[in-house]
């Protein structure tokens, strides 16, 4: 229920999002994804996307991690569609109302209560998420056109939690934990945003774009719950008669959390962009073209701040920590008042280039294999072309940002290759074109730092923070190749990436939020390959595999701790070794460590099929899984965070049947026309009812000893759904 997202190791925050070439941003303050609501992207708008996962161009901004660039729809004539579903609504309109104005206007409601009512915390949820858009375009003459983009989000979450019971521990060391709650839980963010674009086309080769954006983002978060908690050990002996029941408190303890934070930002941008493709250079054996393109970019932010946070943790009556005598002391305590006000400016230039070597009756004998009479027979196929080329397409560029807030300058030059060899292959007895690219890319990808990264665990601003830094090399390739005879041709592609990183702001994921230290006191790296495949493997319809191999790391400057040992030369564990006097002890430095999202192993595929005899009918399949994530005690304590939680793994699958078949146009021709399509979908999430971890709760006994108790993701849903398009 979160729209984060974390690419090749980095977090939400290093991703850029544009959406028909504006920038877009999300509420700040989200803790969790129950509370999240809706990302901006509303996908019925949506034309056509690019994502990049590393390596972009510098006429994208300043990330450490990703891109994507989306593209709504531009509409030729009037259309619209709905969703109907257990989670709510939503629809869009869209209509050319002439030859110069068109526009779509999209609205969404939803409400998660009924996934929520699935998660171990129980309770009264009354989520209420919705939102509107508006993108115009209007050409005000033949060369000049304007775009209006208009955002308006509400995020309303009230929560009452009454009880949680998890069970945890292995097969024959077993134990509950229970609480009962008292209070509630309310958190509104409310985000608008406006742009306007002048496009400006003086000529076929010069493009001149011209933007303004405001982003306004209100987010509350109130809460004060009260929670009572016992943790249980139960009888794992399958021969007694209690086995399954608690056979001893280990623990009995409150909590209270209290909280009134409210941030309110503006976000202002003014920029320009300009694009000059040079004429085409030609000669009998070349062909050469080149493309110019710039952009300034300025920034103003505003950020006002309360925050007013605070826990009490009582275990078996002693308030902890534990001082003084007289003193009831709070477990952790934000209090804080912050406004930062600053700029950002930053320019870029690109030079793309593509060359073509174009070479005369080419020769090409091409391998291939032929059906005769259910037998393969391997032939080769040969043939004269009149022409042929391979093609190159470079892209050099550089960014120049400078942030006012910390006084830093920086400049990150880019650059990509990419190569498109001569290769062919046989397909339905013709020789065509082989689809191959090779491509390289490399550069510097610097990160100002953003409002949360400069605000430390204690609520206080960090202002000499700098940006985090990256040293991007990449190296892919994209190779099309026939397979079972299929008329569409399979698609491989894959990357191998490393990303050296210096100045690293070091975070902690709480949930979904991210804390950052507000320092730039660690280096790291990150490698690994990404493949996937894609293509008809169920003839007519496209299913794809992926998979990725990744890891993750980051030293902390200075970072050291110390461990002590008895006479018989063992490290004490206090609390726990017999013996516990020291005789000796040593400092460790722990060097690298795994971040946060440092994951190993991840899958995903998404199968689809449809049903004989019974193409209305269809069915998909989505498996993803994802090995150990890295966590640790919430002691601010960075190198004591590589535990690894259990690995995560998801089956969902959805059925769907397209009420307008063949059967149903050829009889009811009339009020058929006024639908485009009309689908019924039944949806079901985590059908293996998997218990997946999301993070980690912390609870201490009488003896000191502390559990680490499960928080646990959505159990099996169930989702309903009607889409119609007209």
């Amino acid at each position: 229920m979160t729209s984060n997202y974390n690419v090749r190791g980095g977090n939400y925050d290093e991703n850029l999002v544009y959406v028909n070439g504006f920038q877009v941003y999300r509420p700040f303050l989200t803790r969790s994804g129950q509370q999240e609501g809706m990302s901006f992207i509303h996908s019925s708008l949506v034309q056509s996307l690019q994502f990049s996962a590393g390596g972009f161009q510098a006429n994208y901004g300043d990330r450490l991690s990703s891109v994507l660039d989306i593209t709504y729809k531009s509409p030729d004539s009037l259309e619209s569609g709905g969703i109907v579903s257990l989670l709510g609504v939503e629809g869009y309109v869209g209509q050319r109302v002439n030859h110069r104005f068109n526009y779509l206007v999209g609205s969404r409601y939803r409400s998660n209560g009924y996934f929520l009512n699935s998660l171990p915390t129980k309770g009264a949820y009354n989520p209420v998420f919705m939102d509107a858009q508006f993108l115009g375009t209007y050409a005000l003459n033949e060369k000049t056109e304007l775009v209006l983009l208009g955002h308006y989000s509400s995020n309303n979450f009230r929560f009452s939690p009454e009880t949680q019971k998890t069970d945890f521990g292995v097969a024959n060391e077993a134990y509950t934990f229970m609480i009962y709650f008292e209070g509630q839980e309310h958190t509104k963010f409310e985000t608008s945003m406006g742009g306007i674009a002048l496009k400006y086309r003086p000529t076929k080769q010069l493009n001149l774009d011209f933007y303004s954006t405001v982003f306004h983002s209100d987010e509350k978060e109130y809460f004060d719950v009260l929670g009572q908690y016992y943790i249980n050990q139960l009888e794992t002996d399958p021969s007694k008669e209690e086995f399954g029941d608690s056979i001893a408190v280990l623990g009995v303890g409150s909590f209270l959390n209290h909280g009134r934070n409210r941030l309110r930002a503006n976000i202002a941008n003014l920029y320009h962009e300009g694009e000059f493709r040079f004429k085409p250079i030609k000669t009998s054996n070349t062909f050469d073209q080149h493309q110019l393109k710039w952009g300034v970019n300025f920034q103003l932010d505003q950020f006002s701040d309360t925050l007013s946070e605070w826990k009490l943790l009582d275990s078996a009556g002693y308030s902890l920590p534990q001082g003084s005598p007289n003193v009831v002391e709070l477990f952790e305590t934000i209090k804080n008042r912050a406004n930062l006000q600053g700029s950002r400016s930053t320019a870029f230039i690109q030079w793309n280039f593509i060359h073509s070597s174009v070479k005369k009756d080419f020769k090409v004998a091409v391998p291939y294999k032929k059906f005769i009479h259910k037998q393969v027979e391997k032939r080769i196929w040969i043939d004269t072309l009149e022409e042929s080329a391979a093609r190159w397409a470079i892209s050099v560029g550089s960014r120049v940002g400078y942030t006012s807030v910390n006084q830093e300058l920086f400049i990150t030059p880019r650059m990509s290759i990419q190569y498109f060899p001569r290769k062919y292959m046989v397909q339905n007895d013709k020789l065509i074109r082989r689809q191959v690219v090779y491509r390289f890319a490399s550069g510097l990808y610097y990160q100002p730092p953003f409002y949360r990264e400069f605000r430390d665990f204690s609520g206080n601003l960090q202002l000499n923070v700098q940006s985090q830094k990256s040293l991007h090399a990449i190296l892919g390739t994209d190779y099309f190749f026939q397979l079972w005879g299929r008329n569409t041709p399979f698609k491989l592609s894959s990357e191998v990436y490393y990303k050296y990183l210096w100045n690293i702001n070091p975070y902690e994921i709480d949930n979904v939020r991210t804390r950052y230290y507000a320092t730039n006191n660690a280096r790291g790296y990150a490698y690994g390959i990404d493949a996937n495949i894609n293509g008809e493997f169920v003839s007519g319809i496209e299913s794809f595999f992926k998979i990725g191999l990744m890891s993750v790391k980051e030293d902390i400057e200075g970072d050291s701790y110390t461990e002590y040992y008895n006479a018989a030369g063992d490290k004490i564990l206090f609390g726990y070794s017999e013996d516990q006097i020291v005789v000796d002890s040593a400092i460790i430095y722990p060097g690298f460590i795994p971040r946060p999202t440092d994951q190993l192993l991840t899958i995903g595929t998404l199968i689809q099929d449809q049903m004989p005899g019974l193409e209305q009918f269809s069915v998909q399949m989505g498996l993803q899984y994802g090995s150990r994530l890295p966590y640790g005690p919430p002691d601010q304590e960075r190198f004591k965070d590589t535990l690894r939680m259990k690995s995560y793994f998801r089956v969902d699958i959805g059925f769907a049947y397209d009420l307008l078949g063949q059967q149903v146009k050829n009889h009811n021709k009339n009020w058929v026309r006024k639908f485009e399509s009309a689908e019924i979908s039944l949806e079901i999430f985590n059908l293996l009812g998997i218990r997946n971890v999301l993070s980690k709760q912390w609870i201490q006994d009488v003896n000191g000893t502390f559990f680490s108790v499960p928080n646990y993701l959505t159990n099996r849903r169930i989702n309903l759904k009607l889409i119609v398009q007209f």
